[in-house]
């Protein structure tokens, strides 16, 4: 599990919880489950909702933000009680989470929206302590994370404050371009100022395949810990 990975509970032990913070998932959306509100159940800690998916709203048709929303800040009342053997809870269980939905029903969206999050997620930072921005997802490297526009907009988030976190994507030591697994790791994870999150097992890649570009290629949620 995540939380014994990074060891939360060391941290949860020390009253560190998320209390305060703001994290921003740029993704699918977050569904509005009972593990991401508060303590009471009173009130979501979803407290800002917006979609860059031309036509549709902020609610999540894939399933894969609530999945990261649920790793980084579940506070596990779903899995808790007496039909339960174990708590499944984030690594920050009373973290605020702000939801930038990029990608659709399918999956996938447009590297321009993923941009355009990137700057929103900046504007909002002082109005909900935006403190780290998550995306696992990613797309494939054309050229220097210099001239990256997406690798661009990290580095803005950065400069601003941020903590970027970015999934280094599915693809592994996959060979199949002859280099020896190397050169494998999706824009903006290619760039030296955001934190590149591998798996933590042996497990193999998953290869989403695309059908036409510029696309965002979610990672699969078990080859990610972001």
């Amino acid at each position: 599990m995540t939380t014994q990975t990074v060891n939360a509970n060391i941290a949860w032990n020390l009253g560190l919880d998320g209390t305060g913070v703001g994290v921003a998932v740029i993704d699918s959306g977050i569904a509005l489950v009972d593990d991401l509100k508060n303590a009471n159940q009173t009130a979501s800690r979803v407290v800002y909702s917006q979609s860059f998916v031309s036509g549709q709203d902020a609610t999540d048709g894939y399933g894969h933000g609530t999945h990261v929303a649920g790793i980084i800040g579940a506070n596990g009342f779903d899995s808790t009680g007496a039909g339960f053997s174990r708590t499944f809870k984030g690594v920050a269980p009373n973290v605020n989470l702000i939801s930038l939905k990029v990608l659709d029903q399918n999956g996938s969206g447009l590297e321009s929206d993923l941009i355009s999050a990137i700057q929103t997620a900046i504007q909002l930072k002082n109005t909900y302590n935006i403190r780290v921005l998550n995306l696992s997802l990613g797309t494939p490297v054309f050229e220097s994370y210099t001239l990256d526009p997406l690798c661009q907009a990290v580095e803005a988030a950065y400069q601003a404050g941020i903590v970027v976190v970015v999934a280094a994507g599915n693809s592994g030591r996959d060979n199949s371009m002859g280099t020896s697994g190397y050169g494998t790791i999706a824009s903006p994870g290619n760039d030296p100022y955001v934190i590149t999150v591998g798996p933590p097992t042996a497990w193999g890649p998953r290869i989403r395949a695309t059908t036409s570009l510029p696309l965002i290629v979610p990672k699969v949620p078990r080859c990610s810990t972001t």
